[in-house]
């Protein structure tokens, strides 16, 4: 099964921070996406094939349930795509980068767990941050090459950033989000029937909304 304990010659490349690991395979997941998907750009035969093999390597990551098991398959699993790009034989195979087939599947799936478990996940991270006396916890995020979202919440009070971007369809800039919404303080729910504490507020400029987070994070928390 994918999700099953490590081969001794993959142990070596696990670093023993369970933090850093998690960190390294995600961020090498995201630029995997950042590559394949804009290629419909170039050459749209080319992206659909690419997804086709995605796909196929997600379905074979099925059983992999948690963030923790997807990141020590990913580790383990390093061949996965290119097995499955020579057991479909694409036509367009020989201009595929096959590690970024890997990449974005496991990508692919990591959203799926997300999703599937987003409430557990949230309760631990939030569990975590008050055993460790933290301020502010990342509740929820994911980031594609279509735009991102992140929840992060002031643990006192469950006030929390729900900030956000979207690039434009012609990829000359982005708009950019941030609303500041209350979360119960308990287990991180977003209260629905509560307004937002601060409405919606857009952006152009990338430098200028990212200013107006830090802000925004350092009121709250002054208010805590």
């Amino acid at each position: 099964m994918a999700g099953e304990g490590l081969p001794a010659q993959h142990l070596d490349r696990l670093s023993g921070d369970r933090a850093h690991d998690r960190a390294v395979a995600v961020a090498a997941w995201r630029r995997a996406e950042a590559l394949v998907y804009p290629s419909v750009m170039v050459n749209a035969d080319l992206y659909s094939q690419y997804i086709e093999v995605v796909r196929a390597v997600v379905d074979q990551l099925g059983d992999v349930r948690t963030e923790e098991e997807l990141v020590d398959a990913w580790y383990a699993q390093r061949t996965i795509g290119a097995e499955t790009v020579r057991r479909l034989a694409p036509s367009m195979a020989s201009l595929m980068n096959v590690e970024a087939v890997r990449d974005a599947a496991f990508c692919q799936r990591h959203r799926e767990t997300t999703r599937e478990h987003g409430k557990e996940i949230a309760r631990e991270r939030l569990e975590r941050a008050k055993r460790d006396g933290s301020m502010w916890v990342v509740l929820f995020e994911d980031v594609t090459p279509f735009g991102s979202q992140r929840l992060e919440m002031h643990v006192r009070s469950g006030r929390a950033l729900h900030v956000s971007s979207q690039p434009s369809p012609e990829g000359t800039g982005a708009t950019y989000e941030l609303e500041v919404v209350q979360l119960d303080p308990r287990d991180g729910t977003w209260l629905l029937d509560k307004p937002p504490i601060v409405a919606t507020e857009k952006f152009r400029d990338h430098g200028e909304w990212e200013a107006r987070i830090r802000q925004t994070r350092e009121t709250l928390g002054k208010e805590d």
